[in-house]
């Protein structure tokens, strides 16, 4: 039955051509779009996952309740507020770092942790200034839990270490300030404490917002120059599995009043972005096999209507209704399986040469459009492939097989 479908298939060149094209063009178009998605999604999460904690823990910021204030200083009297006190009561700070502490260095599921301060810092040398956001860590801790160190250009993270009030800058900031390693650079926190800092490290994220508005130092020094000692903004956990990062920040959103995310929901316009993404390659693949399966089906239909006589005779000779069945099956299953292995080879073709495209902009280490090459995508395509053409033979193959010898003599 296989070579007679294989006989019958090209009895009808054109058609079977157009079918193939039309699987393989659905094909291809599945396996291009989503080696680019992929590949630039694949790009964009390990720039955000090399710098962003798995599972971050920060202050709660605790606003003023004018109903709080009215209560605390008039009791019981009824006052109406010519204008309402609002704003934060104070700045935003773990309460008990110790607990946290204790709590992450007991759980076997956590890597590393590294205790964090933020604050808004202006750097300045000579009359050039830049306002960045100024990281106070731990620097052997931050370089276990991000790949930091990867991404300096100049000078060591871990230089941060010693006892001289140092300071790592963005490739920006260097450039605005005209900073180079060694070089002293005033930072000032906004209350009118300014202090020195060597820089001794120069980063590139490739990234203008950040190379522009981030800089590192040791957790001690930043907490002197904001004066407050002791005081940290946030904990950045690695876990051993990125897969409990959800789970684990559920969890810990239990113990205390702290601000608690993972770093899916910290980063929750770029999930949303990656899934509306999906939703228009699955959608767009989807209506291309369905114009596909429609052909397929219209060739096959065709084709029983133009070989009654031959499966009558089929039929005569004792070939019975599974046969029949079988035999356009089979057509089916081969125009899935030509149509799928010439879709997939096109689409590889056409993401090497796309990959090869200079873009002329700066894409981590290549200057190309970044495409990924997963297997799963291909087996995902293939499968698509034949269920379209399957499917699509199925109907076709139901109606030849209940065709009888007497049937198709009184048809004619």
């Amino acid at each position: 039955m296989f070579f007679l479908s294989w006989r019958q298939l090209l009895a009808r060149k054109r058609q079977t051509t157009l079918i193939l094209l039309g699987i393989s063009f659905g094909t291809l178009l599945y396996v291009t779009i989503s080696g680019i998605q992929l590949g630039m999604r694949s790009y964009i999460s390990e720039r955000l996952l090399n710098n962003t904690a798995h599972v971050l823990i920060s202050g709660a910021e605790r606003m003023i309740d004018p109903d709080e204030v009215t209560h605390a200083l008039y009791k019981e009297k009824t006052v109406r507020w010519e204008l309402a006190p609002y704003g934060k009561r104070e700045n935003s700070r773990l309460q008990n770092y110790a607990s946290w502490q204790e709590r992450l260095r007991q759980d076997p599921e956590v890597l590393d942790f590294a205790p964090r301060l933020s604050t808004q810092a202006i750097l300045s040398n000579g009359s050039f200034t830049e306002s960045v956001n100024l990281i106070g860590t731990v620097p052997d801790r931050q370089i276990k839990i991000t790949t930091i160190e990867s991404y300096i250009r100049e000078g060591s993270f871990r230089a941060l270490n010693g006892g001289v009030a140092s300071i790592v800058i963005g490739s920006g900031v260097a450039k605005d300030l005209g900073a180079r390693i060694g070089t002293y650079i005033n930072v000032s926190s906004g209350n009118s404490n300014t202090k020195p800092f060597k820089v001794v490290g120069i980063s590139h994220f490739g990234n203008e917002n950040i190379d522009k508005a981030m800089a590192f130092a040791e957790l001690s020094h930043v907490q002197s120059l904001t004066k407050s000692p002791g005081r940290v903004t946030e904990i950045a956990v690695a876990l051993f599995d990125i897969e409990k990062s959800a789970e684990k920040a559920a969890e810990w959103k239990l113990v205390g009043t702290e601000k608690v995310q993972d770093w899916q929901e910290a980063n929750k316009n770029f999930m949303e972005m990656i899934r509306v993404q999906d939703y228009t390659r699955y959608f767009i693949t989807f209506s291309i096999l369905i114009v596909a399966a429609f052909g397929i089906y219209n060739v096959l239909s065709i084709m029983i209507n133009q070989k009654k006589k031959e499966i009558a005779i089929l039929r005569a000779i004792g070939y019975g209704p599974e046969k029949i069945l079988e035999l356009v099956l089979y057509q089916g299953l081969l125009l899935g399986v030509a149509g799928g292995v010439l879709g997939l080879f096109m689409g590889y073709l056409l993401c090497r040469l796309i990959g090869s495209i200079d873009l002329g902009i700066e894409l981590g280490s290549s200057r190309s459009l970044l495409v990924s090459y997963d297997p799963e995508i291909y087996l995902v395509a293939f499968f698509a492939a034949n269920t379209a053409s399957i499917i699509a033979s199925l109907l076709p193959a139901r109606a030849a097989s209940r065709m009888t010898p007497m049937d198709i003599i009184r048809s004619e």
